[in-house]
C-alpha cells in the first residue's frame, strides 16, 4: 500500500469513512480521532485523498490529474465553498473568464452533504434556512435553478422543541419564551426589546456582550438569558453569552425573524444548492476543476497576479480571490507579503470547536410537526434539526435523519464529547436505541470550521474586510465582514466583493442599502405598538 496516513493532521470530521467506496478506512475515536486502512478492502482508489480537507492521507508516488485548463483566466477563485462558488457565478455572468480551484472531490466545502447509506451527510452546515436568507435571494438573483420546500407548502408550522433535563418540553419557541418571561407582561418587554433590535440608530459598544444587553430588557431573568444563548448564540454562532456582543445579537435574531417566516430547504438539501450554483457557473462559461490543491498565491510589486498549484504549474489571472480560510490565507501568501499587524490578527483569531452526530431513525425522533429540538441547560447545549422534515429524500425510503450539533469544551476529548451527548439523547428520546439505525460522529476544529468565529474583537464589521491589503486579491467566506445566522453571513462578503469588482448596483452592500434602513425603522415602531398593546392587556 502506498497510501501514507498522517494521523495528527487528523481532526475527526469523519469525511474518509462516509465516503470510502469499499468501506476501507475506519476512525478510531478516543481523546483524538484516528484513521486507519483495511489493507485487505482497500483497492487504493484514491479517493480518500482529495476527500480530507485537513490532507490527512497523501501518496507521493500517484501522478497528479492532468488538468484541461488555461494559461489565464481575468479572475481565479482559490476554494469552491459556498462563498466561492455564489462568487464566481456572479463574475461569470458579467462575462468574466473565471476558474474556480478546490483540493477537494466535491464542491460546496463547509455547506454541502456527502452521501451514507443513503443518508445525506452533512459536511458541517446544517441548512440553508429557506429562499428568504441571504443565500436563497443571492442565489435567485444569480439565476441558480432550486426549487424550495418551506412551512408553507407542508401541513405542520415546524415547530421548535425546546427540552430541558428536568423533564420540561415546551412545544414551541413562542411557548418556551411567554413562559420564560412571565406571561402578557414579559412579552411586552419582548416585543420592546425587538423593537431596539430592528431601529438602526441603536447602537452598543463593541466590547458589551450579548449577556450586557439582554439584562438591560430582562434583568435577573437567568432562564431567559439560558434560552436566548441557546437558541441564538449557541445555535447560529457556536458561542456563549458571555462573548457574542449585543450587536451580533442585535442582527441575528432580526435575521432570525425575517427568514424563519418562510422556513424551508432547497428540495435536495445543500448539495442540490450547491449544484444549482455550481451549473450558473458552468454555463456562463466558468471552469470548475476539483481535485486540485494550490501550493502559493503568486503575488509581484505588491499585487496577486496568478497561483501555482501542486504539481509546479503556473497559472496567471488579473484578479485572485480567496476562499480557503485564514491559515490558508498566510500559507499560501506567504506571511512577508502581509502587514504584521494584519498577519497577527489572522493569527490571533479563535476558531470555534464543534461536533455533530447525525442519526438515523426508523420513526422521526422529534415527531411529525416538529423540525427543531433545543436541549436548554443541559450539560452540553444541543441544536437539532430534521432534514427529513421538510424533504423525505434526504434519507433511505421510510427512513429519518436528524442532525446534532454542540460546542465541544476543554479538554476537547472526543470520546467523552461522544459519551456525554449519547447519554443526554437516550433521556430527550426514551426509545433512542429502539429507533436509532445508524450513529455518524464528526469533529470540527482547527482549519476546517469557522476560523474566525463570532467573538468579541472578531465579528460584524471587525472581521476581515474583502478587499485584502495585497492589491487584486479580494477575499470571501466565513471569516469576512458579516452578521447573521451561522452560514448566512457569506454573502455579505460575496456581495462586496462583486462590487468592488464588477461595479454593479445591484450587488450593492446590505449596510448601504438606505431602504432597508427605512424599513427596518418601520419595524422598530410596529414592535413598539404592540409592546404598548400587550403591556395594557395585561
Amino acid at each position: 500500500m502506498t497510501i501514507h496516513i498522517d494521523a495528527i493532521r487528523c481532526t475527526g470530521c469523519n469525511y474518509c469513512t462516509i465516503s470510502c467506496p469499499n468501506d476501507a478506512i475506519s476512525l478510531t475515536i478516543e481523546k483524538k480521532a484516528f484513521p486507519t486502512i483495511q489493507a485487505g478492502s482497500c483497492t487504493e482508489c484514491g479517493d480518500c485523498l482529495y476527500i480530507c480537507p485537513n490532507n490527512v492521507f497523501s501518496d507521493p508516488e500517484r501522478e497528479l490529474p492532468n488538468l484541461e485548463i488555461e494559461d489565464h483566466y481575468d479572475i481565479i477563485i482559490v476554494g469552491a465553498g459556498i462563498g466561492g462558488l455564489l462568487t464566481a457565478a456572479g463574475l461569470a455572468k458579467h462575462g468574466k473568464k473565471v476558474l474556480v480551484l478546490e483540493q477537494l472531490s466535491f464542491i460546496g466545502g463547509k455547506y454541502t452533504h456527502l452521501d451514507h447509506e443513503g443518508y445525506a451527510i452533512s459536511t458541517a452546515a446544517w441548512t440553508c434556512p429557506g429562499p428568504n436568507s441571504r443565500i436563497g435571494k443571492l442565489s435567485q438573483l444569480l439565476g441558480a435553478d432550486v426549487d424550495w420546500v418551506t412551512i408553507h407548502d407542508i401541513e405542520s408550522r415546524g415547530d421548535h422543541w425546546v427540552a430541558l433535563p428536568d423533564g420540561t418540553r415546551f412545544h414551541s419557541l413562542d411557548e418556551a419564551q411567554e413562559t420564560l418571561v412571565g406571561g402578557n407582561r414579559g412579552m411586552a418587554q419582548v416585543y420592546k426589546w425587538i423593537s431596539d433590535m430592528y431601529n438602526p440608530g441603536a447602537t452598543y459598544p463593541d466590547d458589551m456582550t450579548a449577556r450586557e444587553y439582554i439584562e438591560l430588557f430582562f434583568p435577573g431573568n437567568e432562564d431567559y438569558i439560558k434560552y436566548v444563548e441557546t437558541i441564538i448564540t449557541y445555535c447560529f454562532a457556536s458561542q456563549t453569552v458571555d462573548n457574542f456582543s449585543a450587536m451580533e445579537t442585535k442582527k441575528a435574531i432580526i435575521d432570525s425573524i425575517e427568514q424563519m417566516s418562510v422556513w424551508g430547504t432547497a428540495i435536495g438539501g445543500t448539495a442540490a444548492l450547491v449544484k444549482a450554483i455550481g451549473e450558473v457557473v458552468l454555463q456562463n462559461g466558468g471552469k470548475i476543476a476539483t481535485c486540485t490543491k494550490v501550493d502559493k498565491i503568486l503575488i509581484s510589486e505588491g499585487k496577486a497576479n496568478g497561483v501555482t498549484l501542486e504539481a509546479g504549474r503556473r497559472i496567471d489571472a488579473d484578479i485572485i480571490i480567496h476562499n480557503a480560510g485564514l491559515n490558508r490565507l498566510i500559507q499560501l501568501v506567504g506571511p512577508n507579503n502581509l502587514p504584521d499587524d494584519y498577519t497577527e490578527s489572522l493569527k490571533s483569531a479563535i476558531p470555534a470547536r464543534v461536533a455533530a452526530l447525525i442519526l438515523g431513525s426508523k420513526e422521526p425522533l422529534l415527531g411529525k410537526d416538529h423540525s427543531l429540538l433545543h436541549a436548554m441547560d443541559w450539560e452540553r447545549t444541543l441544536n437539532c434539526y430534521a432534514p427529513t422534515f421538510f424533504d423525505p429524500q434526504l434519507a433511505p425510503e421510510n427512513r429519518h435523519a436528524l442532525d446534532v450539533f454542540w460546542v465541544m469544551e476543554p479538554p476537547y476529548n472526543l470520546k467523552d464529547e461522544l459519551e456525554i451527548v449519547s447519554n443526554q439523547l437516550r433521556k430527550i428520546f426514551p426509545d433512542f436505541d429502539e429507533q436509532v439505525e445508524i450513529q455518524v460522529p464528526m469533529f470540527f476544529s482547527g482549519m476546517w470550521t469557522a476560523e474566525m468565529a463570532h467573538r468579541i474583537g472578531q465579528s460584524g464589521n471587525e472581521r476581515l474586510d474583502s478587499k485584502s491589503p495585497i492589491d487584486n486579491l479580494y477575499l470571501v467566506g466565513y471569516d469576512c465582514n458579516g452578521y447573521g445566522m451561522a452560514g448566512d453571513i457569506i454573502p455579505h462578503g460575496v456581495y462586496q466583493t462583486l462590487h468592488l469588482i464588477l461595479k454593479d448596483k445591484k450587488f450593492t452592500p446590505e449596510i448601504q442599502n438606505s431602504a432597508l434602513r427605512i424599513q427596518r425603522r418601520m419595524k422598530s415602531f410596529v414592535f413598539n405598538i404592540l409592546s404598548f398593546v400587550k403591556s395594557i392587556s395585561s
